[in-house]
């Protein structure tokens, strides 16, 4: 199997395309194809992370329609990503085929490229009603699989440039992080309603009074 990785690299290290990437001094190179899977990724995910994030009630009052129109350019951010990615995995191929990480990275990629779609054909299938009745329960957790699945793909891209021990260490600060935000999100929601009813009861005493 090593042996296999490595006549690829020896390979795909060889080309043209791949030694100018790799060698060449110019801004053209590496740092542009770094760049442009840096601005995939922001179109892919933040996007649809936009639109997860709606559909399981954040920011109501934004319109969930409108929100259609973001699909387009996360597609583009989605071939942009692929097509960088291919290059970027090319200049070290046997670093990445070997690391654990890089296929949770993956699977996670996938995940998440599914949730999207199955989004589109679900929730946004008549975007006249999108707005009147409640997104279905099959669409928030479609949302909650996209979200989780980018949160998995994302981590997991950054934690192939460090070794095992930083890898977990790193893993279980990001789920204690994520308890603490989300248990300091639910605390300030509930401190937010506590107020908004204290102000609505204080409104009707003095009216009544």
């Amino acid at each position: 199997m090593w042996q296999l990785l490595e006549s690829l690299q020896n390979t795909l290290q060889n080309t043209g395309f791949v030694t100018w990437v790799r060698e060449a001094d110019t801004v053209l190179a590496y740092p542009t194809i770094l760049a442009a899977h840096t601005f995939g990724m922001a179109f892919l995910v933040g996007l649809s992370a936009v639109i997860a994030l709606r559909i399981l009630g954040f920011a109501p009052g934004l319109p969930l329609a409108p929100l259609e129109r973001f699909f387009p350019l996360i597609w583009v951010g989605f071939w942009v990503n692929a097509v960088s990615g291919v290059v970027l995995l090319s200049l070290t191929p046997a670093d990445f085929l070997t690391n654990t990480t890089f296929y949770i990275k993956m699977l996670g990629v996938a995940g998440a490229v599914a949730s999207v779609r199955l989004l589109r054909t679900s929730v946004f299938a008549h975007p006249a009603s999108l707005d009147i009745k409640p997104v279905p329960m099959k669409g928030k957790i479609l949302a909650g699989t996209a979200l989780t699945s980018w949160a998995v793909a994302v981590v997991g891209g950054r934690l192939t440039a460090y070794s095992a021990l930083v890898e977990r260490s790193s893993a279980v600060a990001v789920v204690i992080l994520t308890v603490v935000l989300v248990a300091g999100y639910k605390a300030a929601r509930r401190l937010g309603l506590s107020i908004k009813a204290a102000r609505q009861a204080r409104a009707t005493a003095s009216t009544g009074s």
